[in-house]
């Protein structure tokens, strides 16, 4: 079966438009779907004033650039935070010889917020993570310090959320 150049051609066309309509369908429907990214300052309805941290720095540190887009914003609610971040790490089961087997990292939270009229609310924010043990030492810290951020960047997201319900 031979197939002549003019058929081949007709054939390509034929699929580069079936595609190039599809294509632009697909484009349609994403670009009209309203996203919208939840975690941005534009139209929330508060804005911190003042954010002071105490605790462990480095952790601090990431739950403030988070809720940096928040600082000075135009909102009806201004808001006063106090943030005080622990961070504990534990053994949590060990081996047969009493070798630590696994670890968790626990990471407390606890915020103070004063509104413009003086109100004073407090929550606690928890997240935990169990992760197992490396002979390499350095992996051990290299995994701590990751898997740190990234609850330090949970607490964050979940104060932001919280903050927009209050």
């Amino acid at each position: 079966m031979f197939f002549c150049k003019k058929q081949i051609n007709k054939y390509f066309n034929i699929m580069i438009k079936k595609n190039l309509i599809k294509f632009l369908i697909l484009l349609f429907f994403v670009s009209g779907c309203g996203y919208t990214p939840i975690y941005t300052s534009k139209d929330s309805n508060f804005a911190i004033y003042q954010l002071n941290t105490t605790g462990d720095n480095k952790l601090n540190r990431i739950i403030s650039e988070k809720l940096r887009d928040y600082k000075d914003a135009n909102a009806n609610k201004q808001l006063n935070l106090t943030i005080n971040t622990k961070l504990n790490r534990e053994v949590s089961s060990k081996d047969s010889k009493g070798n630590p087997k696994t670890y968790r990292i626990n990471l407390k939270s606890n915020i103070v917020i004063i509104d413009s009229k003086g109100n004073e609310k407090n929550k606690l924010f928890l997240k935990s993570k169990d992760y197992n043990n490396k002979n390499n030492k350095s992996e051990l810290k290299k995994l701590e310090n990751k898997t740190s951020k990234i609850l330090a960047e949970k607490i964050a997201e979940e104060i932001i959320v919280y903050l927009q319900s209050i």
